[in-house]
């Protein structure tokens, strides 16, 4: 990029941040910040058998509410069986877009007429032929669009890739090389932007011919281990990385000064650091060995970059450690929330930290399924004893929540 390109590019991204730091709790840079404290929590959750829909789940997490750690209101989304996912706001916080593993679905709900009560305002139907991918992640907004990570290709292997979308839901295009390309990425999983940088870091997973099967079916040596630094601007690769098998959650820290993120691999019960060096490229390097069989699924990056939060899907726990010096990251807490924790989402004062526990529902080997509330203090992390959301008896039985995201 030209020099006076660059310097433009950047005053524009500084303009749309205000001078904030990177980002706020799990989100994009560019999603609007909330101010205040969080009420509301949506859980996007499957049908436990896939015979009924699956539906959006509105939780009160006010705690000066009569109606403090329930369910207030559901949204089905018309259809079952999607393995719904992830989810992410747009970058007014007007939407929110969320997908499904399975079916390929993306369903648009609109949060801003009534928090409370979300309305499913729009679907992209799976297989549509001219995206060219299958199976929508991460939803990464972007100033005026969507930015979504696709796990695999229309039949269900790979190659992988990124697809950008309209906030209507309208196809926009391919973000770097389209479907069949040759060479990276080959698997993809997750994104993360560092706009002040100009970077931007995808992961890798394993296609839906593989995670579709039950965990006994399942082919460990179809799983990436490649982590990819691009060009954000240029949509254009830089440097590919070698890390343990499934690298899955890219994490940035949040001082826009720094160059300094983590990322999990699951199947190499790791966590490993990255940082730019002087010559511009990025070093990777193994920082957390959580042990055999811990499986960490999901990291968060506390707001004043000081912690680190993993779940341990396979250890039952999640531990806090401390990154003051992210060569050396030091545990300092543990909590068990419950069986199998999996996915975790923290507020945006770093004081709570949300919990779900399927992961899929091909995969979940827990009998409960639950939705809870961890607070942060200076004395390490503690269950909130009031918020344990029974996600096994609804009236058509078990469902099982995976993503979170918070709203007032």
């Amino acid at each position: 990029m030209k020099k006076r390109g660059r310097k433009v590019f950047l005053l524009l991204i500084a303009a749309w941040l205000g001078g904030s730091v990177s980002a706020f709790g799990d989100e994009s840079a560019f999603v609007k910040h909330m101010e205040g404290r969080e009420t509301l929590a949506y859980v996007i959750a499957g049908d436990g058998d896939q015979q009924e829909n699956d539906f959006l789940a509105v939780i009160d997490v006010d705690p000066a509410s009569r109606n403090y750690g329930r369910i207030i209101y559901t949204v089905d989304v018309g259809s079952r069986g999607n393995e719904v996912h992830h989810f992410g706001f747009t970058a007014d916080r007007k939407r929110i877009f969320a997908g499904s593993l399975y079916s390929g679905r993306i369903f648009i709900f609109d949060v801003a007429s009534a928090p409370a009560r979300p309305r499913l305002i729009g679907v992209v139907e799976g297989g549509d032929k001219t995206v060219g991918y299958c199976c929508p992640h991460t939803f990464h907004a972007l100033p005026n669009s969507m930015l979504v990570t696709m796990l695999g290709s229309a039949d269900g292997g790979l190659p992988g890739g990124l697809v950008e979308f309209s906030n209507e839901g309208k196809f926009l295009g391919h973000f770097g090389p389209g479907p069949g390309h040759s060479g990276e990425p080959v698997y993809m999983y997750d994104v993360g932007v560092k706009p002040e940088i100009n970077r931007m870091i995808t992961s890798a997973f394993t296609p839906l011919r593989n995670y579709r099967l039950p965990l006994s079916k399942v082919n460990m040596n179809d799983f990436g281990d490649k982590v990819i630094v691009w060009d954000f601007k240029e949509r254009k690769i830089l440097q590919v990385a070698t890390v343990d098998k499934s690298p899955l959650e890219v994490r940035w820290l949040h001082d826009p000064r720094s160059t300094v993120g983590f990322i999990n691999c699951t199947l190499g019960n790791s966590v490993w650091m990255w940082r730019q060096k002087g010559d511009g490229s990025f070093e990777f390097k193994k920082v957390i060995d959580t042990g055999p069989g811990s499986l960490p699924t999901d990291m968060r990056v506390s707001p004043d970059d000081r912690y680190l939060y993993v779940t341990l899907f396979g250890g039952h726990e999640v531990q806090q450690y401390d990154i003051s010096n992210p060569d050396r990251p030091k545990l300092v807490s543990t909590v068990s929330p419950g069986p199998s924790p999996q996915m975790i989402h923290l507020s945006h004062d770093g004081k709570r930290l949300y919990v779900t526990n399927s992961v899929l529902s091909a995969w979940d080997y827990a009998h409960q399924m639950y939705v809870r509330l961890v607070h942060v203090g200076p004395d390490g992390m503690k269950v909130d004893p009031f918020l344990n959301v029974d996600f096994n008896n609804f009236p058509t039985g078990l469902a099982r929540p995976h993503d979170m995201l918070l709203n007032k």
